[in-house]
């Protein structure tokens, strides 16, 4: 009888592995997008989908190499599927801009060099909006 060689891992192992695993799944579901033809805009991103028709075929073709190899993978390691609700997933990146947002405020822009009040004084109230609409929309993913 052939010997398991995942056998032997600690819970720790596994749980590891998973966290990498999960997260290299979820890039290639990005990766994917982009495949099929993927181009976001709004005011201040913008994606141009440069990838020609031959280059998406070879990313399709790998990706499911990839995913054929993380199959197997969770199979052999009896690994459970990452399942993330939109209003987990909302939730956890509202809240993980908001400090990103609270470090435009004119005072932490001091690190930079000095600041010159009017800006400050006009950033100010538009980065305070900015901040409250990101909580806010973390309190609707939450459903309140």
């Amino acid at each position: 009888m052939e010997h398991d060689p995942f056998a032997d891992l600690s819970e720790a192992h596994r749980r590891g592995i998973r966290t990498t695993l999960v997260f290299l799944d979820e890039a290639l579901c990005e990766i994917e997008q982009w495949a099929e033809g993927r181009e976001m805009r709004s005011e201040l991103y913008e994606e141009r989908n440069t990838l020609s028709p031959e280059q998406r075929r070879l990313l399709i073709e790998e990706l499911a190499g990839m995913r054929r190899v993380l199959a197997e993978l969770r199979d052999a390691l009896g690994l459970e599927a990452e399942r993330r609700s939109a209003c987990t997933a909302v939730r956890a990146l509202s809240c993980s801009l908001w400090p990103h947002l609270v470090e435009l405020k004119g005072k932490h822009l001091r690190r930079y060099g000095d600041t010159p009040p009017e800006a400050v004084q006009r950033l100010n109230p538009s980065v305070e909006e900015l901040i409250a609409r990101i909580k806010r929309i973390a309190d609707i993913a939450r459903g309140r």
